[in-house]
């Protein structure tokens, strides 16, 4: 599905179906990925259980201080290990779980406010 863009700078995601996703109308991911306002990092878990405290791309992205982490999970809703959930708590980080097209709906969204947002996207 294509999507409408938000009047901002930084990565905006452009389409995306079941299994990628296009950002910035140009390039395509079929993988697992991290993606903030001005980075897109592939990601090496395979299911979000394997995401932990310990984890040195979690702590990359809890050392950016983000508003927001988006946990995209294909269509079907899985959450985060409890460990996470309570680091992401007392860091004050709000996070959702949603499948992947509302995640980028509300990645765009977010970013067009100018929020610091990152989308996780677990397929």
């Amino acid at each position: 599905m294509q999507m409408n863009l938000h009047f901002s700078q930084g990565n905006q995601f452009t389409n995306y179906s079941d299994t990628s996703v296009t950002i910035n109308a140009s390039q395509h991911y079929d993988n697992n990925l991290i993606v903030t306002p001005n980075e897109i990092i592939s990601a090496n878990w395979q299911h979000i259980d394997e995401i932990s405290i310990d984890d040195a791309a979690m702590l990359s992205i809890l050392q950016a201080k983000p508003d927001l982490i988006i946990f995209g999970t294909g269509n079907k809703i899985r959450m985060p290990n409890i460990e996470v959930i309570k680091m992401l708590q007392k860091q004050q980080i709000g996070f959702e779980v949603m499948p992947i097209p509302a995640l980028c709906r509300t990645f765009n969204y977010l970013i067009g406010e100018g929020r610091k947002v990152v989308g996780i996207i677990i397929y």
